[in-house]
């Protein structure tokens, strides 16, 4: 009766939101048209955005991926946007669901992981892939219906870190972080961890934002490490990292950079004519997460992908790890040449990098309050 119930709440929660979407005025809802097929492909594809597009980060990632399998193999593709609202994530999937119109729903992120896994238990014949956390830990065990990504966002990080380590002439650097969650501290111990390696001596202020979307916070809280002799600043805040190279570049300061995440932010602010922003990133900790889609979606082309499984992706996989871009690519040869070797160790498990994942919050804390100035 409970399950009976769910749904016709769900279905009347669907109801106001495609009224809402239909009117065209806010572009939370939109799809794009499909072409002409030239290939046998898995069906068509929506996804829901758990911020806007725009955001220069993961949904951006996982959007650009969906255009290169809609380009490759015709399908059709669309998305709805929760804007931060993820009460809306069960109705958004419920309508894609139901259109019967979506061979696979993307769905991603730990703050979409309460709806997706209802969505999933409400329709077991609708194929579901979620990234970026997994969703096969339900309370009766993996869904037959799903597959998900995890990223080793410590791995590529430990990269990051190390360059920063590197490249520090203060000695002191900054990590901006979105959430106090496990997956931020994820990359947070590979970033001390790398920069502890690079420079024993490193010391890294460590903030919070709060959200994904604050970008004025993610300034001020920019401009105080900078004030505080912090050269090199990591944003791990989606969105709100917009504030942090804003303050990188209005600094003033020539030798202060900053370090992006989930994409490549050197190519994405070049590719909108801000130079001026894109001059200050050194890097990215890029996810590669609009290639783990595609070749998601082609494992199921080919009748390979594992469902009711997840999977972990790393530096190996090159599935994470600094961007080789922009100003990454004029630092020293010598310099490029060892982080070469250091990433190749990573690959190979000679380095091991630490995670946070199965520490208690007391323990994350503590260890990056272990490299406070």
């Amino acid at each position: 009766m409970k399950k009976v119930l769910a749904i016709l709440l769900c279905v009347a929660m669907v109801a106001v939101l495609a009224l809402a979407g239909c009117g065209g005025d806010g572009g939370s809802s939109q799809s794009s048209d499909s072409t002409s097929a030239t290939t046998e492909n898995a069906g068509n594809v929506a996804t829901i955005v758990t911020t806007a597009l725009g955001d220069k980060s993961f949904n951006d990632s996982c959007w650009t991926g969906l255009n290169t399998l809609k380009d490759k193999y015709g399908i059709e593709i669309a998305y709805y946007e929760l804007k931060a609202d993820y009460t809306k994530t069960l109705p958004a999937l419920t309508e894609f669901a139901e259109s019967g119109n979506y061979n696979i729903i993307v769905t991603g992120s730990p703050s979409t992981v309460d709806g997706a896994k209802a969505a999933i238990e409400m329709f077991p014949n609708q194929k579901f892939i979620h990234y970026d956390t997994t969703i096969q830990d339900g309370e009766n065990g993996p869904y037959a219906n799903a597959f998900s990504m995890e990223y080793k966002q410590n791995e590529g990080s430990y990269l990051a870190g190390w360059l920063a380590g590197k490249v520090t002439k203060t000695g002191v650097i900054a990590q901006l972080g979105m959430q106090e969650i496990d997956i931020i501290y994820d990359f947070m111990y590979g970033y001390l961890e790398g920069a502890k390696a690079a420079r024993d001596d490193i010391k890294v202020i460590t903030t919070f934002i709060g959200d994904s979307t604050d970008v004025a916070k993610a300034k001020e809280l920019s401009n105080s490490a900078i004030g505080q002799n912090a050269d090199v600043l990591f944003q791990i805040a989606g969105g709100a990292g917009a504030g942090v190279f804003e303050a990188v570049a209005e600094s003033g300061k020539s030798d202060v950079w900053a370090i992006g995440v989930d994409s490549d932010q050197y190519a994405e602010y070049v590719a909108i004519d801000r130079q001026d922003i894109a001059d200050v990133i050194l890097t990215s900790m890029a996810k590669n997460i609009g290639n783990s889609v595609i070749w998601a979606y082609e494992q199921e082309m080919a009748g390979t992908l594992e469902w009711g499984t997840n999977t972990s992706l790393g530096i190996s996989e090159d599935a994470v790890g600094p961007a080789e871009s922009g100003p990454f690519l004029e630092l020293d040869q010598a310099l490029l040449d060892e982080y070469a070797q250091i990433k190749q160790d990573v690959a190979d498990g000679k380095i091991k990098v630490g995670t946070a994942f199965g520490k208690t919050t007391a323990e994350q804390q503590a260890f990056v309050d272990s490299f406070r100035p």
